[in-house]
């Protein structure tokens, strides 16, 4: 099969990827208006008026959410009693379906949705923004506690990560790889697993993301194989050229996050999986009893970092509602790093302060601000090595990469 006969299945597959080329529509004619209005983009004042925010947004009473974030329905849930006036439909649809919805309903013309949230920094960034079905917005008494980088061009809502799992209930002295390049080889055949990039746009932006670094990837065989890599035919750089070989190496493809975790961490093993997972999943050590541990030192790196975006709907109809629970995620104003954060999160003082954010408050998904401590057991989230991809990179190289899985899986 030619590569360009894979990459049109591949498309084809990949509901976001298929509306790439065509997400951008015409401007609203009457969207700067609505931009005023609501005071948002360049209206959005220097100060805010966070009482007469309240005041319109239990005046317009209810709020539309699309999520990628099975946790919405607890932000949905804590936000009503919050604000008992206003009414939240909150719809958990995963990272494909959020886009998808929102760009077929944009071109459309249904102005239902207000508040978008999910990662797929491509089509966030560079379609869904500038086709104006989105606007970013970033409550002002957070500019001066988050990075530039995660509050331009778009407001990163979470950080998350891919990250290597391996079981210590199996390997007790320690991880069983140092080297990312040893899942390539005899000892991991059918022992590693991931999720299909082709049904999750987080798992094929962490490829693309990975791709932009094959440097690293490079430097990482020499360090394993003391000399250079040889790319395989039709191969352009030393990530795809793990994949290729990682692939033959009788990968196991999973459907479900859940499934994964499980492979990896179920304990008693005696042979376990090491496998690409949310990181999130660690807490199901707690929960299930699974005894994943994370590869943090590992060469080029065991954590592959990636935004969560909110963002308001271009013409939402409930702006006000929709700054009111994009604040309300992000947490309050009463928040510093050396405070201490007990449990449970969801009552009392330490719900007042987290408010949205409580429900995501454990590992795996971490603030973008610096004023929110750490959860307990993050352990050295903040100076363990991570890869990041870049918007930009994945805009142009998604595609691409979805065509090479195409081609490897096919045979």
């Amino acid at each position: 099969m030619g590569r360009n006969t894979g990459l049109k299945r591949a498309l084809t597959g990949l509901a976001a990827g298929a509306l790439l080329a065509g997400a951008a529509a015409a401007a609203e004619p009457d969207f700067d208006a609505w931009l005023e209005a609501a005071g948002l983009g360049s209206y959005q004042p220097a100060e805010e008026d966070w009482d007469a925010i309240r005041a319109r947004a239990m005046e317009e009473g209810e709020v539309t959410v699309y999520s990628s974030m099975s946790a919405i329905a607890a932000v949905a849930a804590a936000f009503e009693k919050a604000y008992p006036g206003i009414k939240v439909n909150a719809y958990d649809l995963g990272s494909e379906k959020t886009i998808e919805k929102v760009v077929r309903e944009h071109r459309a013309g249904i102005r239902d949705v207000d508040v978008v949230n999910t990662g797929g920094a491509a089509q966030m960034i560079y379609e869904l923004l500038p086709s104006q079905s989105i606007v970013n917005y970033v409550p002002r008494y957070l500019q001066d506690a988050i990075p530039e980088e995660l509050q331009q061009p778009l407001l990163t809502q979470v950080v998350e990560a891919t990250v290597l799992f391996y079981n210590e209930d199996t390997y007790p002295d320690g991880p069983p790889v140092t080297n990312i390049w040893e899942l390539t080889e005899p000892e991991w055949r059918k022992r590693t697993g991931m999720k299909s990039p082709l049904g999750s746009l987080t798992t094929l932006a962490m490829i693309a993301g990975l791709v932009e670094h094959a440097d690293d990837f490079a430097a990482a065989y020499e360090a394993r194989y003391g000399e250079p890599v040889q790319l395989s035919d039709g191969i352009e750089n030393a990530t795809y050229e793990f994949f290729h070989r990682l692939i033959r190496n009788d990968m196991v493809i999973y459907d479900s996050g859940s499934k994964l975790a499980a492979a990896s961490g179920l304990p008693g093993q005696e042979a376990p999986p090491v496998v690409f997972s949310s990181m999130h999943y660690l807490n199901k050590n707690a929960s299930d009893g699974y005894r994943n541990a994370i590869l943090y030192d590992i060469a080029p790196a065991g954590v592959f970092a990636y935004s969560t975006y909110t963002s308001i709907a271009g013409m939402a109809p409930h702006p006000n509602a929709a700054k009111l629970f994009v604040a309300f995620q992000m947490g309050s104003d009463d928040l510093s790093p050396d405070m201490a954060i007990e449990p449970p999160y969801d009552e009392g003082e330490t719900a007042d302060r987290l408010l949205g954010l409580a429900p995501f408050y454990k590992i795996g998904t971490f603030s973008p601000r610096s004023d929110v401590p750490r959860p307990e057991g993050a352990g050295n989230w903040d100076e363990v090595t991570k890869i990041w991809g870049t918007p930009a990179f994945q805009r142009d190289n998604v595609a691409k990469v979805a065509d090479f899985w195409v081609y490897e899986t096919s045979y």
